[in-house]
């Protein structure tokens, strides 16, 4: 069985912009559905092949982080931060995330993350990118192409329409993978990306996700699912099939 933490900002750790609370609680439904054993405790195991039983646990920024994380197999973070106010001191959380992942425990980023932690250039490293004030910016939301990167349609990604704001110019690391993007004035700027640490774990960033409605998506929860799979460690983790109890596809 492998343990899921969502992680949802709170107070300093969101924005006005964006309702966390809603989001976090809409993955959990999608995690649900997509594993019938989510939010209970059993029995059954991954079959080593694919990801088959998960237990989701819903903490906060305002929770003991580092306690929430111990024997998590993966956390989802949900988080924000407010460009018009100082950061506050994030380290402890950051310092969590960090031992989580020395563990080799793994990591899915989601939208607004890319503003979290803005004091800690650590989170930036360790998601692989960030929201820069006066460059990153985004569209008017809207239904959205999102395009599938190259060789990505035969891991089970192909390009889907969404309504979802759509992150443009976001700093990424280059040694990233991108999975998947979206063009704006003629230029491709990436959406998710996948990378792995020097201690074996792995860390995905997903840009989709700013209200409740990109989950209306099939394709995007099969998006989110496979990095879901891929970062929790199962072998068949595919950016663009969601795996369900049994190693079924639910959604693509």
């Amino acid at each position: 069985m492998t343990e899921i933490v969502i992680l949802t900002g709170t107070g300093a750790h969101t924005d006005p912009w964006h309702a966390l609370d809603a989001t976090s609680e809409r993955v959990a439904e999608v995690l649900g559905e997509a594993w019938a054993d989510a939010d209970t405790d059993t029995d059954t195991d991954t079959d080593g092949a694919e990801l088959t039983t998960v237990r989701v646990t819903a903490v906060t920024t305002d929770d003991d982080v580092a306690a929430a994380l111990d024997g998590a197999g993966l956390v989802i973070v949900n988080v924000s931060g407010d460009l018009a106010t100082e950061p506050v001191d994030s380290s402890a959380i950051v310092d969590a995330l960090l031992a989580h992942t020395g563990r080799g425990g793994g990591v899915v980023a989601l939208h607004s993350s890319a503003l979290a932690f803005g004091d800690d250039p650590r989170w930036a490293e360790l998601a692989g990118g960030r929201w820069v004030p006066g460059v990153t910016m985004h569209p008017q939301i809207g239904h959205a192409l999102v395009q599938a990167a190259d060789g990505e349609a035969a891991a089970g990604l192909t390009d889907f329409v969404v309504y979802d704001e759509r992150y443009t110019a976001l700093e990424r690391d280059p040694a990233t993978e991108v999975l998947a993007f979206h063009t704006e004035d003629g230029l491709a700027h990436p959406l998710v990306w996948r990378r792995s640490t020097a201690s074996g774990a792995r860390v995905a960033y997903d840009a989709l996700g700013h209200g409740v409605e990109s989950y209306d998506s099939a394709a995007r929860c099969g998006l989110l699912l496979g990095l879901v799979s891929w970062a929790a460690g199962a072998d068949d983790g595919r950016a663009g099939r969601a795996l369900g109890a049994g190693g079924a596809a639910t959604a693509a």
